[in-house]
């Protein structure tokens, strides 16, 4: 065993000792999910074949305990390491890795990267760049945090990053500083920058200020980093401006040197691409230009946020007990987990015929109301009023128990759903009931003509059911968004893109 090897022994040791001495709420709000040594290996052998000859000048702005720069000792040979410098923030892995590495030549930094000045001497600067940065989503930073970090971004690549950019963002806009000409740089993010509209920012710095050389994207439901359910992307760009017809790589699953597919894709699809996901060979752009969709018939609404479901959502004995009146309950569907069947079936008095009904308490009178004419109902209000009343949902609404108000429609769309054997994604559900929903699904409002074609005939609705259910997953995908372990999610803006070009031939059978 070498001399690296035993180092990366007691790294990983080292690793897993800090990792346990912070509680996982720690780890999340500081991003702090470590490198797999392996997939580190990967990295660095990749990026020595794209540099394949000179000295280089190595840089991690967000080093942890090492794990790239200890598959840079083991992947390159050392005569081409001119310097390594490494940045980490938080002393509890900062320490413990200037001891691990301190007969090395890494030049170790314990400060915050993002507050660092860039080297104004282009030979200061790094020709390589490899960083797995903190996972730290925008409502863990303060708010004077983002405007530093906006401010800073601005002036490094003329940029402004969006309020609800990650911190791995903003890592990525500042190391533009850090970079000599032609260098390369290789980030391990999140995937969920291609497809929302925080990340537009990002993408135009990608496509403008650097070329973008690669984006490889792991398969969902091969989670990267064990502990945080993220979907992981590599994107890799040299820090030069992009020649004419430029075209970018995208790969997608198995690993960076053998992917399940790839593809070349224009820069010029990619400026006006909303999502990138796409893009991936087995994934085709979502909308053809022109097509309809969803958007064009239904308007899509979340379920109901009530702020509180254990306290406002109940069963019919629970209800009994607590003494509420029928008048101040309202059917409402189970969440996705506990329905099992995709068509809701009613009963005479429009109540949904399954095995847990459930109702929901939205009351429209007054307090003074409720104590006079429904005194059990009051107590009720008045038990949980402590820990409800002041919730942020609760709080926003008058009078505090009250519900959005939500009608019963025929047609409903799980909010988040994981990959099935059967390869379907999201589910529609026809619901025959009165039953509303909670903001685990998504209600699907039938816009005119549609309205008109179905007239709440059922059985017309059901042929319209029948075509949303038949919406591939590779639809559901180029549209919506993936985290990791496979869990795909759709806002009601995404679903309504989702294209549809089968209605209109309906409404013209």
């Amino acid at each position: 065993m070498s001399a690296i090897e035993r180092i990366e022994q007691r790294r990983l040791a080292l690793q897993l000792s800090c990792d346990r001495l912070r509680s996982a709420q720690q780890r999340n709000r500081m991003g702090q999910y470590a490198t797999p040594g392996e997939l580190a290996g990967e990295l660095l052998r990749y990026a020595r074949a794209l540099l394949p000859g000179g000295a280089v000048r190595f840089l991690d702005p967000a080093i942890g305990t090492g794990s790239f720069y200890a598959a840079l000792l083991r992947e390159w040979p050392h005569a081409r390491i001119s310097s390594a410098t490494g940045f980490e923030i938080d002393p509890h892995y900062g320490e413990p890795c200037r001891a691990l590495w301190s007969q090395t030549p890494l030049q170790l930094r314990l400060e915050d990267f993002t507050a660092a000045e860039a080297p104004g001497a282009e030979a200061a600067r790094y020709d390589l760049l490899i960083c797995n940065p903190p996972y730290v989503r925008h409502h863990h930073l303060p708010r004077a945090a983002k405007l530093r970090l906006q401010l800073r971004s601005l002036l490094a690549t003329g940029l402004r990053l969006s309020g609800r950019s990650g911190l791995y963002a903003h890592f990525i806009t500042l190391a533009h500083g850090w970079m000599s000409a032609n260098a390369l740089a290789g980030w391990l993010i999140p995937g969920e920058f291609m497809d929302v509209n925080y990340g537009h920012a990002l993408k135009q710095y990608l496509l403008r200020s650097v070329t973008l050389l690669r984006i490889h994207r792991f398969d969902p439901s091969e989670v990267q980093f064990g502990d945080a359910l993220v979907s992981s992307a590599i994107v890799w760009f040299r820090n030069r401006p992009p020649g004419s017809g430029h075209k970018v790589e995208f790969s997608y699953g198995g690993t960076l040197s053998e992917p399940k597919t790839r593809a070349m894709i224009a820069v010029s699809r990619l400026q006006s691409a909303a999502k990138w996901s796409a893009f991936s060979a087995s994934l085709p752009p979502a909308r053809p230009a022109g097509a309809a969709t969803l958007g064009d018939y239904f308007r899509v609404q979340r379920g109901v946020a009530t702020g509180a479901n254990g306290f406002f959502i109940m069963s019919g004995q629970q209800a009994l007990e607590r003494g509420i009146p029928r008048q101040c309950l309202r059917a409402i569907l189970p969440g996705p987990r506990y329905l099992p069947m995709d068509e809701v079936p009613a009963d005479a008095a429009g109540n949904p015929q399954i095995a847990r009904p459930l109702w929901i308490l939205d009351c429209r009178l007054s307090e003074r109301e409720i104590r006079e004419r429904h005194p059990a109902l009051w107590r009720y209000l008045e038990a949980g009023r402590p820990q409800v009343a002041g919730g942020y949902l609760c709080s926003r609404r008058a009078p505090w128990y009250a519900q959005e108000l939500r009608a019963p429609t025929f047609f409903l769309c799980t909010y988040i759903a994981r990959g099935r054997r059967d390869g379907r994604l999201q589910r529609f559900i026809f619901n025959r009931s009165q039953a509303i929903a909670a903001n685990s699904y998504l209600m699907l409002y039938p816009r005119e003509p549609l309205e008109r074609f179905i007239r709440r005939d059922a059985e017309r609705a059901r042929l319209v059911w029948q075509l949303l259910s038949r919406v591939g997953p590779e639809v559901i995908r180029g549209c919506g968004r993936v985290y990791g372990g496979g869990l795909y999610k759709l806002e009601p803006k995404e679903l309504a893109n989702v294209p549809m070009p089968q209605l209109d031939q309906l409404l013209r059978s």
